[in-house]
């Protein structure tokens, strides 16, 4: 309720800091669950969460949203944000939500009791200082250790060059993937096709698509040497994958970027991540110096 002389907040006020509230805590939520979801997906999620707030207000009935409505939309919110994922992972970022959205009811507690308002209505004060403080979370919160507690620790990130093209791609930093390019005696790294159809040269591309058919092809004149295959053994069964060596690779690995060695990369057809929240395998052995070689932030 407005205190003394206060302003009523606006419709527009209201909505605007809901926005920016659902914004604030689904940033947050996915940077503590190591995700990357598209900017476009993040703005329509948070766009999906002030809806409750809209029907507050065009019926003027702060009881308007039933409350097991409001347990339940972040779901929406959540599936906009990062798309099809297992339910483990779920179930996970739901409570992840839920936990973010009480310690911001917390921090705005703190905000109305503590902090003096000065000429800023509580809600315009609330609005800023919260948000503000959940970026803050997100940024100077030690991540690694927490996505350890979340069960996110092995997930990371793997950059690929080959033709001065890159790719950036979510990776498993997989220990167990032990697998050498038998020529070149170099690690290999496991990646998904249909990850690569719009980064790989074409001529790479219509060779990895033959091999992968059962009917390889001739190597391109400009790869050779560079092309080849990699015999695989899994649960599965076992098989042959074509390869490319590539220029470099950079990794990032507990939030930090590193060079890799020479490595080769190995396309399959076959989804790596049943859940879809990682789409290649990386040996951290590819590394090669996890404690001098950082590349980026």
């Amino acid at each position: 309720m407005p205190q003394g002389d206060e302003p009523v907040i606006s419709a527009v006020g209201t909505l605007t800091v809901s926005y920016v509230m659902d914004w604030s805590l689904l940033r947050l939520t996915v940077v503590l669950l190591d995700r990357r979801p598209r900017l476009w997906r993040l703005a329509l999620a948070s766009a999906v969460g002030s809806l409750p707030t809209l029907w507050v207000l065009l019926t003027q009935n702060f009881y308007a949203v039933p409350w097991e409505v409001l347990m339940l939309w972040p779901f929406s919110m959540l599936l906009l944000t990062l798309g099809r994922l297992s339910w483990r992972v779920w179930i996970k970022a739901y409570f992840v939500f839920l936990a973010l959205t009480i310690l911001a009811g917390g921090i705005a507690l703190v905000v109305l009791t503590w902090i003096p308002r000065l000429s800023l209505p509580s809600w315009l004060l609330i609005g800023t200082t919260v948000p503000a403080v959940l970026w803050a979370i997100g940024h100077f919160l030690p991540r690694q250790r927490i996505r350890q507690y979340l069960g996110e620790s092995p997930y990371g990130e793997v950059r690929l060059i080959l033709a001065n093209k890159s790719l950036t791609v979510r990776c498993l930093w997989d220990s167990g993937n032990r697998m050498r390019d038998p020529v070149l005696r170099r690690p290999v790294i496991i990646l998904e096709v249909n990850q690569a159809i719009e980064w790989l040269p074409s001529s790479i591309l219509a060779w990895v698509s033959s091999f992968l058919a059962g009917k390889p092809s001739p190597v391109p004149e400009e790869w050779k040497g560079r092309l080849g295959s990699v015999r695989y053994q899994s649960i599965g069964g076992e098989g042959m994958l074509p390869v490319v060596a590539l220029d470099r690779g950079q990794g990032r690995f507990q939030d930090k970027w590193y060079s890799l060695a020479p490595v080769t990369l190995a396309l399959t057809n076959v989804d790596i991540s049943a859940d879809r929240s990682y789409f290649s395998l990386v040996s951290p052995d590819c590394i090669i110096s996890i404690n001098h070689e950082g590349v980026g932030a």
